[in-house]
C-alpha cells in the first residue's frame, strides 16, 4: 500500500502514469481552509474563527470508478482535521480499477478547490500481484530521494558484499536456539525464507512489507539476513579480521554495524491502515489533540518499565507533579517497583497530544513510539540515546526537537525553559512535526525498503550494470581515499575534504583538514599575558575600581584552517606555505550558542544558494500546468523579496525548502551530503600497513 499527499492547490489533475502504478489504498489529499471558505454560505463565515470547527463532519468525500461498468468496494473514513487549516482525506480500495476513479470533495453541494480528480487507470489493489518491470521508473514515480544518508552510513562498512561469508557466518553466529534470524532469499521476484533460531515469530512482519514490495516492484534477485530481535547483532569493526557481516535490523546502535530498515510497528501500520490497526502514521496527523495555547502545560509519558530511566521518570512525576505527569503502565523487569511507584491506568495514544510536552525515554532499545509522537503537535523531549531507527539522522537536536541528558537530570530544566520560552518551543514543534511528515509519508517506507535491497545486490551483477566511465570513476575514488589515507599519520586521527572553486573551467582544487580527535585550546583556558604587571589599586581605599585593564596583548583564537588549493608542489617536501586567509574566529562558551550559530550559517548558505538561482533564472518550476506555475513563481518572488526586506531572519528554513522542493533546481541538502561523502579521503585512524603497490595490484 502507498499514500501519496496531493495538494488541490498545487494540482490541476493527478499525473495518470503515477496513479496506475501504485496501490491507492490509502490517499491523501490535503485541503486548506481558504479552499473551504471559497465555497462557504456568507452566514457561515461570519463565525469568524471558528468557521472550520466542523468543518471534519461537513466534508462529503465519493470515490468511484470512471465507468459505470466497474464495481469496486471502496472505504472512505472521515477526513482528518490536521489543525493548521489542512485537512487529509484517505481511501483504501479493494480490487483493480481497471478505467479510473473519479474523486469528489465536496463542503455541502459545492466542489472544493479544484474537485473533482481524475486517476486514470489502471489503479491497482494492494494484493494485486502487478509488479513494475521497470525499478528505475517505479522510483521516479514515487520521487523516491535520490540518496538516502543512514543507507549510505550503513553500507560504508561494507565496500564489498562477500555472500559466501554471510551464508557461512552467519547461521554459525547468530542461529542458535535462542537466535532470531531469518535468511531470505528473492528469486524471479518469489520470496523465500528460512528462520533460524526459536524466536522467529516477528517474521510475520518482515514478510508482510517483503511481499507487498514485491507486488509493486521487480526485486533484484538476492540473499540477506534479518535480525527480528530488539538488539543489533554484528559489532566487528571494520579494520577487523574477519570483518562485519551485513545484517539488517528494525534498530541500529553507535557500536554496531547493521544496516538498518523501518521498524516493524510502522510499516504492519501503515499496510494496515484503516483496517487492523488505527494508530497509523496518517491517523496520528488527525488526532493531535488541542491546539498548542490549549495544551496542559505538562510533560507526559506513558509506558511500560523497559528502562531504568523511565522509573526515575515516575519518581521526577511525584518530585514536580506541576511540571511532569509520568507513569508506569505494565511492570516486567522492575517488578519490586510497583509497590512503590504505583501503576498507570492505560491510555490512547490519541490523547498523549492533550500534553504540550511528550517524553521520548528509550525502552530496550530505542522507544518505536518516537515517530509517532513526531508527527504530532507537541514538543518532543528525547532522551540522548545510542540507538536509532532509520529516520534519526537527518533529524537536529534544538531545530526538530528538545535534547534530554541521557541519565534524564536535565529533564525538569527542559520543561522549564520550554515553559519560559513558548514561541521557541512552538517553533520547534512545528518544524519536527513538518519533518516527520515529509520522511515518514508510507511510500518513503517502500522507497527506503527498495534501496536497502538494491545495496545488498552481488557486486558483480552491480559491476555488469555500470558503464566502463562508471567503473573507472570508482576506482579511481576507492583508489584516491586510500592513498591519501596512506599519507596520513595515523596517530592524528584525521581526514581531508576537497573542494572546487575559483573563476576559470577547470575549477581548482582546494582542500581542508579535519580531525576526530580532542584538541584543548589551553591558550584559551588562560588567555592573560602574564608578561606585564598585574593592575592595581590608585589609592588605599578598596573600594576605589581598579584601572582598565590592557588586553591587547592577550590569547585570542585565529582560525588558521583555511580552504589551501592543490598543485604540484603539495607531493614535494616543501616549507609549510600558508595559502589560505587568516580570520579571527569568536569562540563562545555555550555548545548551544555554537550549534544555533552552526544552524545559521546553513540557513544563509541554503538561502544564498536560492538567491542566486532565482537570479539567475535556474528556479524553474516542475509542473507544467500554468495555474501551479504562476503560484510558485509568486511564492518564490515573494520569499526573496521579504527576505532582501527583512534579513535572513524573516523567513523560515522550511519556507526556504519549501520552494526548492516545487523545482527542477538541484536539491541543496542532497548536494551537500552527496559532496561531502565523494570528496572526504578515508580517515588516517582505520589505516593499518597499507602499501601503493598492493593497491595498484587490487586496481
Amino acid at each position: 500500500m502507498a499514500s501519496h499527499f496531493l495538494a488541490p492547490q498545487l494540482f490541476g489533475a493527478f499525473d495518470g502514469r503515477f496513479q496506475s502504478r501504485h496501490r491507492l489504498c490509502s490517499v491523501g489529499i490535503i485541503y486548506r481552509k481558504a479552499d473551504i471558505e471559497e465555497v462557504m454560505p456568507a452566514s457561515k463565515k461570519a463565525g469568524g474563527k471558528g468557521i472550520c470547527s466542523k468543518c471534519q463532519t461537513l466534508f462529503k468525500v465519493v470515490v468511484q470508478s470512471l465507468s459505470p461498468k466497474e464495481v469496486v468496494r471502496i472505504h472512505v473514513p472521515k477526513p482528518l482535521d490536521r489543525n493548521d487549516g489542512t485537512f487529509l482525506v484517505r481511501y483504501r480500495l479493494y480490487d483493480t480499477v481497471h478505467k479510473g476513479l473519479k474523486i469528489e470533495i465536496l463542503y455541502g453541494d459545492e466542489h472544493v478547490a479544484q474537485s473533482p480528480y481524475i486517476l486514470t487507470g489502471p489503479v491497482y489493489h494492494e494484493y494485486c500481484e502487478c509488479p513494475e518491470e521497470d525499478p528505475q521508473a517505479w522510483q521516479k514515480t514515487l520521487s523516491c530521494p535520490t540518496n538516502e544518508p543512514q543507507i549510505e552510513e550503513d553500507f560504508a562498512s561494507f565496500p564489498s558484499i562477500n555472500l559466501q561469508q554471510m551464508l557461512n557466518e552467519v547461521p554459525k553466529r547468530f542461529g542458535d536456539e535462542r537466535g532470531a534470524v531469518v535468511h531470505y532469499t528473492v528469486l524471479n521476484n518469489h520470496i523465500y525464507r528460512r528462520s533460524l533460531g526459536k524466536y522467529t515469530d516477528f517474521k510475520m512482519f518482515s514478510d508482510e512489507i517483503l511481499l507487498s514490495l514485491a507486488r509493486k516492484v521487480r526485486l533484484p534477485d538476492l540473499e540477506f539476513y534479518i535480525n527480528l530481535g530488539d538488539w543489533p547483532l554484528e559489532h566487528r569493526k571494520v579494520n577487523e579480521t574477519p570483518g562485519p557481516i551485513p545484517i539488517i535490523s528494525w534498530c541500529g546502535s553507535l557500536d554496531s554495524r547493521d544496516v538498518i530498515v523501518p521498524t516493524y510497528d510502522i510499516t504492519h501500520s501503515t499496510l494496515e491502515a484503516m483496517r487492523g490497526v488505527t494508530n497509523d502514521l496518517l491517523s496520528i496527523q488527525g488526532n493531535t489533540g488541542p491546539s498548542w495555547s490549549n495544551k496542559t502545560e505538562k510533560a507526559f509519558f506513558r509506558g511500560r518499565d523497559s528502562r531504568e530511566e523511565r522509573l526515575q521518570l515516575v519518581q521526577l512525576s511525584k518530585e514536580n507533579p506541576q511540571l511532569l505527569d509520568a507513569g508506569i503502565t505494565g511492570y516486567f523487569f522492575f517488578q519490586e517497583k510497583e509497590k512503590e511507584l504505583g501503576k498507570a491506568k492505560l491510555m490512547g495514544f490519541f490523547d498523549f497530544f492533550k500534553y504540550k510536552y511528550q517524553v521520548n525515554v528509550d525502552g530496550t532499545v530505542a522507544a518505536y513510539r518516537f515517530p509517532y509522537l513526531m508527527l504530532g503537535d507537541s514538543l518532543v523531549l528525547k532522551q540522548d540515546s545510542p540507538y536509532y531507527e532509520h529516520f534519526y539522522m537527518t533529524l537536529r537536536p534544538w531545530k526538530h526537537y528538545v535534547p534530554v541528558r541521557r541519565n534524564i537530570s536535565d529533564l525538569i530544566e527542559k520543561v522549564k525553559w520550554a515553559k519560559e520560552n513558548d514561541e521557541e518551543a512552538k517553533k520547534i514543534a512545528k518544524e519536527g512535526q513538518l519533518t516527520a511528515r515529509d520522511l515518514l509519508q508510507p511510500h518513503r517506507l517502500y522507497c527506503y525498503y527498495y534501496r536497502v535491497l538494491q545495496n545488498f545486490q552481488t557486486p558483480q551483477k552491480k559491476e555488469l550494470q555500470l558503464t566502463k566511465q562508471d567503473r573507472a570513476a570508482r576506482i579511481i575514488q576507492r583508489a584516491w581515499r586510500t592513498f591519501l589515507a596512506e599519507l596520513l599519520d595515523a596517530a592524528a586521527g584525521i581526514h581531508v575534504r576537497f573542494r572546487l572553486g575559483g573563476v576559470k573551467f577547470p575549477p581548482d582544487i582546494y582542500y581542508k583538514i579535519f580531525t576526530h580527535r580532542h584538541i584543548e585550546d589551553l591558550c584559551a583556558n588562560s588567555p592573560r599575558d602574564y608578561t606585564k604587571l598585574p593592575v592595581k589599586h590608585t589609592s588605599h581605599n578598596k573600594n576605589d575600581h581598579p584601572q582598565e585593564e590592557d588586553r591587547s596583548g592577550w590569547y585570542r583564537r585565529i582560525e588558521n584552517n583555511g580552504w589551501r588549493p592543490v598543485s604540484d608542489r603539495f607531493w614535494m617536501p616543501t616549507g609549510s606555505e600558508v595559502v589560505g586567509e587568516k580570520k579571527e574566529s569568536e569562540f563562545h562558551f555555550s555548545k548551544l550558542k555554537r550549534r544555533q550559530d552552526l544552524e545559521r550559517k546553513r540557513k544563509i548558505r541554503k538561502i544564498e544558494w536560492m538567491r542566486q538561482m532565482y537570479y539567475a533564472g535556474s528556479l524553474q518550476a516542475k509542473s507544467t500546468h500554468c495555474e501551479t506555475v504562476d503560484l510558485i513563481h509568486t511564492a518564490t518572488k515573494g520569499l526573496i523579496r521579504t527576505m532582501e526586506d527583512g534579513g535572513v531572519d524573516s523567513v523560515m528554513e522550511w519556507e526556504v525548502d519549501e520552494v526548492l522542493n516545487w523545482t527542477n533546481s538541484l536539491n541543496f541538502d542532497e548536494y551537500i551530503a552527496n559532496w561531502k561523502q565523494i570528496a572526504t579521503s578515508n580517515s588516517s585512524v582505520n589505516f593499518k600497513g597499507f602499501r601503493f603497490e598492493q593497491a595498484k595490484k587490487n586496481i
